[in-house]
């Protein structure tokens, strides 16, 4: 395991605890989840069985599983994945719910195959900057045809480049353009994080996957960081939401964003 991806588990092991706290206490973040739950739903069929890397405490996990979905759930950090398993064993899902600690290099160790789909929410992938094994390994995990639905955070976010103009701190402003990535706030910890703009990450899989869809996810809604506008402008920012969720699909409005959600098929 690299030094960045050592120090990635680390900071999710000490953010755990309240993980699911924070997330529950972030409207913006709700609604996001929900439009990827959205998807998850129209894509993915009762009794599919679907790999999940960066599972974290099993948000997503949980949700499938509700939906009759076999998950076989990873996580580099084996606090996320210890209060997964706590989940688990409250909803008696062990059956379709099994949860492993293991990181994105490593899922050529995964005991299983076959599997119908593969999941990534909320900007894991984020957390790497070489995706050549990854695509290898998923590939080698699916079945041909079977659907990749990755949650990526956007290199180009609109609100965020206004947002920090408006401050005049134009080294953040444009942050998410480093090549070298840089550490972004998590719940108070220091990750290493690079962005994408759905096209190149397309063409990290290209070789096994195939796009299918590109959906933005917080175009016109401001990111969650910035929690309090909409706490301060709820009734515009919802419209905002509403406008969000009609023009979602639509070219070229999902090829920006704070998040985009792609959607690929295995060659």
């Amino acid at each position: 395991m690299s030094i960045d991806l050592k120090h990635t588990k680390q900071a999710f092991d000490r953010i755990a605890s309240n993980y699911d706290s924070r997330n529950n206490q972030n409207e913006i973040l709700q609604w996001m989840r929900s439009i990827v739950h959205n998807v998850y739903t129209n894509e993915l069929k009762n009794g599919y069985n679907v790999l999940e890397l960066n599972a974290g405490t099993g948000i997503d996990a949980i949700f499938l599983a509700r939906n009759g979905i076999k998950v076989y759930a990873t996580d580099i950090s084996p606090e996320m994945i210890a209060r997964l398993k706590e989940k688990t064993e409250r909803e008696n899902i062990e059956n379709i719910l099994d949860a492993k600690v293991i990181s994105f290099d490593e899922i050529d160790q995964v005991e299983e195959a076959g599997f119908d789909a593969a999941i990534s929410n909320f900007g894991g992938l984020n957390c790497i900057n070489n995706f050549e094994k990854l695509a290898f390994d998923l590939s080698e995990k699916l079945n041909t045809g079977g659907k990749f639905i990755a949650v990526v955070m956007n290199k180009f976010c609109p609100w965020e480049i206004f947002y920090y103009l408006l401050k005049l701190d134009f080294k953040n402003a444009f942050r998410r353009f480093k090549k070298e990535g840089f550490y972004a706030d998590l719940n108070g910890e220091k990750v290493l994080t690079y962005y994408y703009s759905p096209e190149k990450l397309g063409k990290f899989f290209k070789n096994n996957f195939k796009i299918k869809k590109i959906y933005t996810l917080g175009l016109f809604t401001p990111p969650p960081y910035l929690i309090g506008i909409y706490r301060r402008f709820k009734t515009l920012v919802k419209l905002w939401m509403g406008i969000d969720k009609f023009i979602k699909g639509l070219f070229p409005f999902n090829r920006f964003g704070d998040h985009f959600i792609i959607v690929m098929n295995k060659k």
